[in-house]
């Protein structure tokens, strides 16, 4: 369902219901100019949509398992899915044509995978407690292998997102919800746990980044039932041997 975000306020309008999926729905992602959406099912296809109309453009069979993960990439012309069938693929848009499957030597279920900023990489969430950054590689016949991979937190049970934070050039990071309510900050080219985030009382499995200036939203599970926005209130971040837990950052709570 596409609801208008200023009219909901009051009447609670939908502009539209898109139909098709014969399953759950489990996750949507918009284009970058917002006009294409991309849909994953536990129908284990993934649907793109036209956002202004809910014409659905193209149905692919994209997996084997529950799809858990979609996004588009900065231009637009190729979607990455994630599934529960460990494979991690990437889909022109214009065609729906299979471009490259991404697959890890142990295979384990793929919770969340997105395009980075500058969309030549992958970053993967997967089901044994890992975040994996792929280089996919330009072109077909191009392998792609991980370059980076970050621990730390506990994820082997829920669909636990991660995501790039880039509002400082100089100090780039990867962030991520943990099962054991902790967000974890990775530096993203030497994989050292910057920090950890504690407040939240339940898993927390949702995390976004501001693009522009460096702040963190986080949400919890049933036990916690809180978004927070965490605010870094230092130039740069701390990097030292036993991670610092919310000591540069404060924290902003509303109760869902």
């Amino acid at each position: 369902m596409i609801w208008d975000p200023h009219a909901a306020e009051i009447a609670g309008e939908t502009l539209l219901v898109l139909r098709g999926h014969i399953n759950h729905i489990f996750c949507v992602a918009y284009s970058r100019h917002s006009n294409l959406i991309v849909s994953g099912s536990f129908d284990e296809s993934i649907r793109i949509w036209d956002a202004r109309t809910g014409v659905c453009h193209k149905v692919i069979a994209a997996h084997t398992d529950p799809v858990s993960a979609v996004a588009f990439s900065k231009d637009n012309t190729t979607i990455v899915s994630a599934s529960y069938d460990g494979l991690i693929r990437l889909w022109d848009v214009q065609s729906g044509n299979l471009y490259k499957t991404l697959v890890g030597d142990e295979n384990p279920p793929v919770s969340h995978a997105r395009f980075s900023p500058n969309s030549l990489y992958i970053l993967a969430a997967t089901l044994d407690g890992a975040i994996r950054l792929w280089d996919f590689g330009l072109g077909y016949n191009t392998p792609a292998r991980v370059v980076k991979t970050y621990r730390g937190h506990e994820n082997r049970r829920f669909c636990i997102v991660a995501a790039f934070a880039d509002a400082n050039p100089r100090a780039q990071a990867v962030v991520s919800g943990s099962e054991d309510g902790e967000i974890v900050v990775w530096d993203v080219q030497s994989r050292k746990v910057l920090q950890k985030l504690v407040g939240h009382g339940d898993c927390v499995l949702s995390v976004d980044c501001h693009p522009m200036v460096p702040a963190i939203a986080s949400g919890a599970m049933e036990k916690d039932k809180t978004v927070k926005v965490w605010v870094q209130e230092e130039v740069g971040v701390r990097e030292e041997e036993n991670a610092p837990r919310s000591n540069v950052t404060s924290q902003r709570t509303t109760q869902m």
